[in-house]
């Protein structure tokens, strides 16, 4: 070996003056240059001396031409298979620090990696050494591996890992492992795939301690494993060497510093300190050992590479030399089989320890098998068959629904008498653990509580002194006390303290219970919307000419025209709107229906709106709770008493706190007679006002059956329901473990969920989900409002304009000027104790002294008799108008709609009715 040493370091210190070249040529330019940066280290050149073959990047197909165009002066290659075609044809042997395809036809290269065998034997040794009887395979690629494994005597389960991209069927697929209880596993991958591994495996709760990992990647050094080493799991990887050796790192030192020339940049300041990859140092190691072998065959010089012949003699002389000695590297002594594959190489085992450093732990050569640097003794699980085949006594006690009588109408015995959620957890942890069980009943149903004098009772001191007594389970706390008795599991069940009492009565419903959907703000603003609106009608429907009709429908030619829109009749139109029921007035001209019509939608949204509300707010029920938490229950004013089952581990919690609230409750509680069980308690808080302190699982179980209980606050502690077993019990582990396989899988909860919702009237109380109602203010209607002003504005200006082309197109007095006609016409229209306006003649009467004294001609209706009066009044104003000469006649326009039949009717029996003589 120091021979060999030695003449490694004279062939470097020569190598200046040596006559041959080796090129690299990889389809990643910075692999490559990497690569060439290890070529260099082995020559020894001060400055780049490694043929670097151009190609294009990405891109394998385009090597063999790089190689037969490039590869003029070169005597061997390092790089990738792709280029071995090209090399074999320009008699160019090559060296490949990279994987091989099993497709790839290896016989003019040499495989500086460990062949996949070697790899797979050294696998099977340290699975073997762990005490392994099956695993799980997680590979890449095809399933070699696995038969490999096999035949070495393991059981193997081959599994595929999916794509690198998609982590969650990588996740479904742990997933899957962990259901079956897969604790082992092998990861044949990259390195960069097997932490993808690692990192789904913890987050799938398959890095714990239960967990163990050999991985087959040889570059698993370089990844960060810290976030992984704090898992509990054991994780073994197998490499080639050794990456805080000396001699690796020194490599690395002088890698670096050949690497930054190549790139022309100064080293780092911490230069050495990576990881190094086995590339480089197998590249590394393959230059020295060719170019060793070229300076002692002193090969004569032949033409340039040229890939249209055969290879040249001298490649096969190269190539059977190499295979014939064996070298000595950084990395470990290569030495190949005639076909080029590494089957003899030496592996290094390491295991990953906290803080993420590996340390290497043991060696493997094919010859000598698995050497430990230290006593390997692998931490002994607990063995599989310590309950196999065992039948244990399980304590019990009577309490809904962890232990109950089964009722049916066959006569039971033995095990079958009973049911409930603690009867299936031991069914379940027997069919894991493989032992058999006998249920014994407590008679009494005393759990157990310590005295000073007396010491323990109940179940607890069963458990304790009869030796045929091997478990306990029922609703049992782990309380502090009783765990220095006995031994417990791990809690199968989380809980607090609660309190129970009685579901509050919801209060009756308020006397202005129809006013609750909107505020007072809404119905004030309601109020002055519909007076408001009501107006705006009342005084557009004057303004349109179309809405003054002829009230006598069998009278062709009236003396007087009637508005249907009197104030009244806006107030009723309006208010028949809102309630849904109509009128029959019905809006003839565009102004009175556009501001109808914005007052129908602003009716149609709040009327909508209302009736929705006020029955969600009906159907709301709000109890008035008289108690919220434990501090209002210890100072309430309204008689309720409250208590613990007397000796219970609720009521020891009150009496050994050192909170001043609950020694409070405590004083109070002991000076009273507290129930002996929890069904005395339930019984008690239903029929009087009484409060019972008890734990949560058992409140929401009770509640779920009567529905006149409810819980009431959080809980205010935390603990756990626990198997009990004697004290240094040896099953306790087992049972541990067992009870985590069980949370995991998810079969605890589903097994509260049956017994709590749906097994003996469970989810009878279920209560729907209401939906709460709020009433209305002012920002949900305010643009609504605005709807209805810009409505009611649209119809006033339509019914301005209509007016003014009224008075343009039909002028009573022509001679008059048309805005002196308008202003007539706006003057009778804001003169709202004219009812009726004329059909002839001057819309008001002309100014006289003696108009407040005479009744002849100052109006043309006398609002003070009746409907003949007026009639006549109008005859006669006819004949005044008549005998002063010929007027324009002022007829009703034909598109003018005519009142509806019903009222029209009674106006023409009031004409027509023969007056008393007076």
């Amino acid at each position: 070996m120091l021979s060999a040493c030695v003449a490694a370091l004279l062939f470097i210190a020569i190598s200046a003056e040596d006559d041959f070249q080796i090129g690299v040529v990889c389809s990643e330019p910075e692999r490559a240059a990497r690569l060439a940066a290890a070529v260099d280290v082995a020559l020894g050149c001060e400055e780049p001396c490694a043929l670097l073959l151009q190609a294009e990047p990405g891109e394998p197909l385009a090597l063999p031409q790089a190689v037969c165009e490039q590869g003029e002066g070169v005597n061997l290659l390092v790089g990738d298979a792709a280029a071995l075609p090209a090399a074999s044809r320009a008699g160019l042997p090559l060296f490949l620090p990279g994987s091989l395809t099993p497709t790839v036809d290896a016989i003019g290269a040499l495989q500086l990696l460990p062949d996949p065998d070697l790899i797979a034997q050294a696998c099977a040794e340290v699975v073997e050494a762990k005490g392994w009887t099956t695993a799980v395979l997680l590979h890449d690629g095809s399933a070699d591996g696995a038969a490999r494994l096999a035949s070495n005597g393991a059981d193997i389960v081959p599994r595929q890992l999916p794509p690198p991209g998609d982590d969650a069927l990588l996740r479904n697929l742990l997933l899957v492992l962990k259901k079956f209880g897969a604790n082992n596993f092998i990861i044949w991958c990259e390195a960069e795939c097997a932490v993808r591994v690692l990192d789904a495996a913890q987050r799938a709760g398959l890095l714990g301690a239960r967990q163990s990992y050999v991985i087959l990647a040889l570059d698993l050094h370089t990844q960060d494993l810290g976030r992984y080493s704090h898992s509990g799991a054991n994780i073994t990887n197998v490499h080639l060497f050794d990456p805080e050796s000396e001699r690796v790192t020194d490599l690395m030192v002088r890698w670096h510093a050949a690497y930054g020339r190549r790139l022309k940049e100064a080293p780092a300041e911490d230069a050495g300190s990576g990881a190094a990859a086995s590339a480089l140092i197998l590249a590394h190691d393959g230059a020295l050992a060719a170019a060793a072998a070229l300076r002692h065959l002193r090969l004569p010089t032949v033409g340039p590479a040229s890939c249209s012949g055969c290879a040249a003699f001298h490649a096969d002389t190269l190539l059977n030399f190499i295979r014939s000695e064996e070298w000595s590297g950084v990395g470990g002594v290569l030495r190949w089989a005639a076909d080029g594959a590494r089957r003899s190489a030496g592996l290094t085992v390491s295991e990953l320890e906290r803080g993420g450093r590996a340390t290497s732990v043991a060696r493997w050569s094919p010859h000598a098998g698995l050497a430990w640097h230290r006593q390997y003794v692998p931490v002994p699980p607990p063995p599989s068959d310590l309950m196999t085949n065992r039948t244990f006594n399980v304590l019990i006690a009577l309490s809904d629904p962890y232990v109950m009588i089964q009722l049916s109408p066959d006569r039971l015995s033995g095990n079958s008498r009973y049911e409930g959620y603690c009867i299936e957890l031991i069914d379940k942890l027997s069919k894991l653990l493989n032992f058999n069980y006998t249920f014994i009943e407590q008679a009494n149903g005393v759990y157990g509580s310590y005295h000073p004098q007396r010491g323990w009772n109940g179940m607890m001191r069963r458990l304790m002194d009869d030796p045929n007594i091997d478990f306990a389970i029922t609703d049992l706390t782990i309380t502090a006390d009783r765990e220095r008795a006995v031994d417990f599991t791990t809690p199968f069940m989380n809980l607090g303290i609660s309190i129970l009492f009685r579901k509050p009565k919801p209060p009756g419903p308020a006397f202005f219970a129809f006013l609750l959907p909107f505020s007072s703000g809404v119905w004030v603003c309601l109020g002055f919307a519909y007076l408001g609106t009501s107006l705006v009608l009342y005084v557009v429907g004057r303004l349109c000419p179309e809405e003054w009709q002829n009230p006598y429908p069998c009278i062709e030619d009236p003396p007087a025209l009637e508005n249907q829109f009197t104030l009244a009749n806006a107030l009723w139109f309006n208010l028949g709107a809102v309630l849904l029921q109509g009128s029959e007035i019905a809006p003839v001209a565009y102004g009175t229906r556009a501001v109808a019509s914005a007052w129908w939608l602003f009716a149609l949204v709040i009327t909508s709106s209302y009736t929705a509300n006020l029955a969600t707010l009906l159907a709301k029920k709000s109890p008035t709770d008289l108690i919220h938490n434990v501090q209002e229950l210890a100072d309430n004013q309204y008689g309720i008493s409250y208590g613990a089952k007397a000796g219970g581990s609720t009521y020891t919690f009150f009496e050994i706190s050192e909170n001043a609230l609950y020694q409070r409750m405590f004083q109070k509680m002991k000076d009273e007679k507290q129930p002996d069980t929890n069904i005395a308690g339930i019984e008690k808080v239903r029929n009087e006002n009484y409060a019972f302190l008890m734990e949560s699982t058992s409140i929401e179980y009770n509640i779920e059956r009567n529905c006149d209980l409810t819980m009431v606050g959080e809980p205010i502690d935390s603990k756990g329901y626990g198997i009990a077993m004697k004290k240094n019990s040896a099953y306790r582990q087992a049972m541990n473990l067992a009870l985590l396989n069980l949370q995991e899988a998810g079969e605890l909860r589903e097994m509260k969920q049956r017994w709590w919702t749906e097994m003996h009237g469970g989810g009878a109380c279920k209560e729907e989900e209401e939906h709460g109602g709020e009433e209305l203010d002012m920002n949900s209607f305010l643009g609504l409002f605005v709807v209805l002003v810009v409505g009611s504005a649209l119809g006033v200006v339509v019914s301005c304009c209509d007016l003014a082309w009224a008075a343009a197109r039909h002028p009573r007095d022509p001679s008059e000027s048309y805005f002196r006609r308008l202003w007539t016409e706006l003057r009778f229209v804001f003169s709202f104790e004219r009812s009726e306006k004329p059909l002839y003649g001057p819309l008001l009467p002309p100014k006289s002294p003696a108009r407040s004294g005479s009744a002849g001609s100052a109006g043309l209706i006398d609002s003070g008799g009746s409907r003949a009066g007026s009639v006549e009044s109008g005859a006669s104003l006819a004949e005044e108008i008549g005998s002063r000469g010929p007027t324009p006649r002022l007829r009703a326009r034909s598109s003018a709609r005519r009142s509806s039949m019903h009222a029209a009717s009674l106006r023409l029996a009031r004409h027509t009715t023969p007056r008393p003589n007076a």
